[in-house]
């Protein structure tokens, strides 16, 4: 049976749903997908919800919609706050923060990131001499208080 007929129709097709899910309605179709789940009812599924919330804020980032990866990093440290990228997010919120202007939570998070020495848990963040110099020119730059 000769079906080849059908390639570019499912080519199309592919496009089409890939462009869908990039685009704002894809990533929140997602979001809502992930977000909707009861945390703690059954870990695996826990642990594939963080991972799809967290690169869903990763993608908002990487679009430089900084508003929108913030508010999906806080909601994913809030509902898994065991989770396996909880660090790793906390440090793209600090991102996230400065980039939105708001220095101080920036500078916050670095601190927390600092205080728990988050490289040695998660390679993924800068070692604790890069995140405590970036700390100290947001200190510097915008005169915030050192504590």
């Amino acid at each position: 049976m000769d079906l080849s007929f059908l390639k570019w129709p499912v080519i199309i097709a592919v496009i089409v749903l890939v462009g869908w899910l990039a685009s704002s309605g894809g990533v929140n179709y997602m979001y809502k997908n992930y977000a909707s789940a009861v945390a703690g009812t059954d870990a695996k599924q826990d642990e594939r919800n963080e991972a799809g919330l967290s690169r869903i804020g990763g993608y908002s980032l990487a679009l430089f919609k900084y508003s929108q990866a913030l508010g999906v990093f806080e909601f994913t440290i809030q509902k898994y706050p065991r989770g396996k990228n909880v660090w790793y997010n906390m440090y793209r919120m600090a991102r996230c923060a400065e980039k939105l202007e708001n220095y101080k939570k920036a500078k916050d998070l670095l601190e927390a990131l600092i205080s728990v020495d988050a490289h040695t848990v998660d390679e993924r963040i800068p070692v604790t001499a890069d995140l405590t110099l970036r700390k100290e020119k947001l200190v510097e730059m915008y005169g915030l208080e050192k504590r």
